[in-house]
Formats: C-alpha cells, sequence, structure tokens
C-alpha cells in the first residue's frame, strides 16, 4: 500500500476515535435540550471541532517549545498519567455512589447549557486531543515529510 494512504487512513481512524467523546458529550447536550434552536446546535459543534481541531497543534507547539523542561521528568510521565486518572476515577466512583435524596415531590429541573459549560467541555473531550499532540513529535514520518 502507498505510504500517503496509509497515514491519510491512519489520520482519519485517529481523528474519529478521538471524537468519539465530544460526540457522546453532545449527544447528551441534544437530550438534555431536544427543541435546540440550529444555531446553538452550530454553535456546540463548532465549539467541539475547533477544540478538536486545536488541541493536538497546541500540544505540538507546547513539545517544541519545551521540550528540554519536559525531558527532566520524561520517565515520571506515564505515573503521573496514572494517579491523574486514578484520582478522576475514584472522584467519579464516590460521586456515583453518593445518595441522592430526590423525592416524588421534587422537581428535577434541567440547566440550559451555558457559554462556560461549553468551553469546559470542549476542553474536557479534547484532552486526549492534546496528548496526540504531545506524541506527534516521536513519529519519524512527522520529522521526514514537515521539515
Amino acid at each position: 500500500m502507498n505510504l500517503n494512504f496509509l497515514f491519510f487512513l491512519n489520520s482519519i481512524l485517529l481523528g474519529v476515535g478521538l471524537a468519539m467523546d465530544a460526540f457522546s458529550v453532545s449527544l447528551a447536550n441534544g437530550m438534555n435540550e431536544p427543541k435546540m434552536q440550529r444555531r446553538r446546535i452550530l454553535l456546540i459543534a463548532g465549539t467541539f471541532g475547533g477544540f478538536q481541531a486545536a488541541m493536538p497543534l497546541i500540544g505540538w507547539v507546547l513539545i517544541k517549545t519545551v521540550e528540554e523542561v519536559f525531558s527532566a521528568f520524561h520517565k515520571l510521565v506515564p505515573w503521573i498519567a496514572l494517579l491523574l486518572l486514578l484520582y478522576i476515577g475514584g472522584k467519579m466512583l464516590l460521586e456515583g455512589l453518593k445518595e441522592r435524596k430526590v423525592g416524588p415531590e421534587t422537581e428535577v429541573t434541567r440547566p440550559v447549557l451555558g457559554w462556560r459549560d461549553l468551553l469546559l467541555q470542549g476542553i474536557a473531550t479534547s484532552i486526549d486531543a492534546l496528548s496526540v499532540g504531545f506524541t506527534l513529535e516521536k513519529y519519524s514520518f512527522w520529522k521526514e515529510k514537515f521539515r
């Protein structure tokens, strides 16, 4: 197979895989607000798309500019990631196990997604794309193709 085709296929599959969390959050936003206006739909899609496109570039630029600083604790990066994931997962488990007191007389209201929440969702769903940007420097294909 041609190297360009494999690069293209790999890029498409990577993009689809990275966008799955943004897709899921978008579905949840749509179910929370079923009669959402088209303008709002495009705003949410544009926010997620913008973050998904920008984060790998930001990660690559960060690695290129502060490579010397990161090399000092290069061996600690997997352990730092493990600790962060354990903290986030543990916090999610504790919140899921908490008892919520919602009686039959309590009306559950659905908050409308504000711009701050949308920005936080955009950042949160594209953190994995940022980490992909960190790894782009390591691929020799990128070095040969774009230097």
